[in-house]
């Protein structure tokens, strides 16, 4: 099935380079990224480091403990990470000091992954996740590069996918070294789909161990003094939206606002080429909005004191929305109003806060059934059922207290991931690997 594979990434390559290259004809980074799309990394051969991929924001976040274990151990060794999506990119350079270099993730082509190979000789690939790239997996297998897995996860969406293609997968599984799963469900997925049973362990979730980033001084009087809030507001923030809970949120804030009129709504959708179309949403509901960077712009944030506050504040910035959950009474975590899987509701629990999330959290399942058996977050059933919940938590600061407090026993609970998939990948790391190599 890889020279078929092949022919398919030969027609996508035909497609693909023209349209990166026009995207990149009048924007320097765009042509930064199309060269590294097509393998122009720096010469790393030598040094030989340890590449890390983490597609999105997500894992990159999710991975930001791992990599800092590995540099504390291992601070001579470069490490190299790769992303897929801009926003990952803006994440690592901003997140992840500890890579030496950051660069976007090639086209998975079989010319474009054997120069990259050249170029980097890689002494060990971690996957973040599950990117299984075929040409990137063949190629590092015939190089007898070590491959492993770490917080593998198997979607419900993707199971099915992956199950009718699984003739097609196993040969590519038979590369890597080790799968590290978060837990036994995703196991169970990965053996079905053709990873040897003997090279997978179940490890948890990295996520758990994600940290706030370093906060000096009252993290929340500092970001309330950036959007000149008065102390009098309730805020709430909707983090992570995605299409078509917009239309959801803002009619449903527009009721809660008539009855809580100091409510005040920070809204963060997942990704920022979304800004405009969420506007005209705003506009269709006659909601008066202002977006974040306008009011990092003013001189004197105080001064809009003077003026009629904004009923709701746009975030269009990249890093901050984990500060931003400092000054929240309550959140909403996004993605689950829709089917489109949820989004991770661990942020908001480093302040405490108290998490609301829909009925779509397949993406982050075990999760969100840790966090509501222990009753550490709300999760509704339906837009009508979050009203009724919001409404009843901003009005009873006891419960949404406990609520948040029993949520952050949860994410202490299941901390411990790091450790367990560094002891994993140590053996790697010091070279001693000679057993796990494919010959």
């Amino acid at each position: 099935m890889h020279p078929l594979y092949n022919v398919i990434a030969n027609l996508f390559l035909l497609v693909a380079i023209p349209y990166l290259f026009a995207r990149s004809l009048f924007d320097k980074n765009r042509r930064k990224e199309f060269l590294q799309r097509l393998g122009c990394f720096p010469d790393l051969s030598e040094k030989r480091p340890v590449w890390i991929h983490a597609a999105s924001v997500g894992e990159v976040l999710a991975s930001r403990s791992l990599i800092k274990k590995i540099k504390t151990a291992f601070p001579h060794d470069p490490l190299l990470l790769t992303t897929m999506t801009r926003t990952g990119q803006e994440t690592a350079r901003k997140q992840i000091p500890e890579a030496d270099v950051i660069v976007f993730f090639p086209l998975d082509h079989p010319l474009i992954l054997r120069h990259v190979m050249k170029r980097v000789e890689p002494r060990l690939l971690l996957i973040a996740e599950t990117e299984l790239w075929p040409n990137l997996l063949h190629a590092s297998g015939k190089r007898g590069i070590p491959i492993v897995l770490f917080n593998g996860r198997i979607s419900d969406r993707s199971i099915r996918r992956y199950l009718r293609l699984k003739f097609f997968f196993r040969s590519y599984l038979a590369s890597i070294s080790l799968f590290l799963m978060q837990t036994e469900q995703d196991q169970a997925r990965i053996i079905a789909i053709g990873a040897p049973p003997e090279k997978t362990r179940v490890m948890g979730n990295i996520k758990y161990d994600q940290t706030p980033p370093d906060f000096a001084g009252d993290v929340a009087a500092e970001m309330a003094k950036t959007l000149g809030l008065r102390g009098d507001e309730s805020v709430f923030i909707a983090g992570s939206t995605r299409p078509g809970e917009e239309e959801i949120l803002l009619p449903l804030f527009k009721e809660l606002r008539e009855e809580i009129p100091h409510l005040l709504l920070l809204l963060a959708p997942r990704h920022l080429d979304r800004l405009e179309e969420v506007e005209k949403i705003l506009r269709r509901e006659t909601l008066y909005w202002v977006r974040r960077t306008s009011l990092l712009a003013l001189e004197n944030v105080s001064s809009r004191h003077s003026q009629n506050l904004p009923n709701i504040i746009l975030l269009d910035t990249m890093g901050e929305l984990v500060k931003l959950y400092s000054l929240a009474k309550l959140v909403f975590v996004g993605g689950s109003l829709v089917p489109l899987g949820g989004q991770n509701p661990l942020e908001p629990l480093f302040f405490k806060k108290c998490v609301l999330f829909g009925p779509h959290m397949s993406n982050f399942a075990e999760i969100a059934r840790f966090l509501t058996e222990a009753q550490g977050a709300v999760q509704v059933k339906d837009p009508e059922d979050l009203r009724a919940q919001i409404k009843r938590l901003l009005q009873d600061d006891q419960a949404r207290r406990e609520i948040g407090e029993r949520g952050y026993e949860v994410l202490q609970k299941h901390r411990g991931a790091t450790e367990r998939i560094f002891q994993e990948i140590q053996p790697y790391l010091q070279g001693d690997w000679s057993n796990g190599r494919r010959e």
